[in-house]
């Protein structure tokens, strides 16, 4: 017996399984499906493993080594300055029996103090740079979490070609808002002169969706889609490697593609 098509939202109701955001019903909806349909097992792994390095956030950056630089430089300034002034000598004093005067002795006292207190600054600017790092990484998952779960908005899978064949992505296409967001894995960031591209390919040539580069292997971007073709369905999504000033016409490399 022949299972009935899968309607057209399954891919959102599949983002919202992984997201557990699904009432009891549609949950058990999901796993029928993932029983009867194997590309919907195929989804469910993609979805899970974008999901996985989404949860891990971007690398976290090391503070610059001219901010520990300065800031101790800053405190041997402050413990320097706080040195007692130049000792009179004894046989200049006018009182004859005042005390031997004791010799100068450097503040180490003092420079622990403000080497101390170097410390604290540098960890609290790292401390301010990382809660920083946090937030952007806060924000960028709850843009990705909204594009997966908005049923207007179209899901592609994108594996490797033979250029690529160990990267993939995650396209959010939105309709409405002529945006696209892309999570990539295992996709290596290219020279300053070249872009990936991507292109909807439907029933005529390519159209170009728009560029971008990756900073680190898995990354995520997102930018307004240049044309509305690249929110329409059914169409097949491609990413091919680019010069960057070359025209929006396909010459390059093919290292993405959704499924026809």
């Amino acid at each position: 017996m022949t299972s009935p098509p899968l309607p057209d939202n399954w891919r959102s109701q599949l983002a919202g399984y992984v997201l557990d955001d699904l009432t009891d019903e549609e949950a058990a909806q999901v796993e029928q499906w993932l029983e009867q349909y194997p590309e919907v097992a195929t989804e469910l792994a993609a979805l899970q493993t974008t999901w996985g390095s989404l949860a891990l956030g971007p690398t976290p950056v090391t503070p610059p080594p001219e901010l520990r630089d300065r800031t101790l430089a800053a405190a041997m300034a402050a413990a320097v300055s706080a040195e007692p002034g130049p000792v009179i000598p004894r046989e200049t004093l006018k009182f004859p029996d005042a005390a031997p005067v004791a010799r100068r002795q450097f503040p180490w006292g003092r420079v622990g103090l403000a080497l101390g207190w170097a410390a604290t600054t540098l960890a609290l600017a790292f401390t301010l740079q990382e809660n920083q790092r946090l937030r952007l990484a806060l924000r960028q998952t709850e843009a990705v979490v909204a594009s997966f779960s908005q049923p207007a908005n179209r899901l592609y899978t994108l594996a490797g070609t033979e250029a690529e064949p160990q990267a993939n992505a995650r396209l959010v296409v939105n309709p409405a808002d002529q945006t696209a967001l892309i999570v990539t894995t295992d996709l290596p960031p290219l020279d300053e002169d070249q872009v990936y591209r991507l292109w909807a390919l439907a029933d005529s040539d390519p159209v170009f969706c728009g560029e971008f580069n990756t900073a680190t292997a898995e990354d995520t971007n997102q930018w307004a889609l240049p044309d509305a073709v690249c929110g329409t369905a059914p169409v097949q999504m491609l990413i091919t490697t680019e010069r960057a000033d070359d025209p929006p016409v396909p010459a390059g490399d093919l290292v993405l593609q959704s499924q026809s």
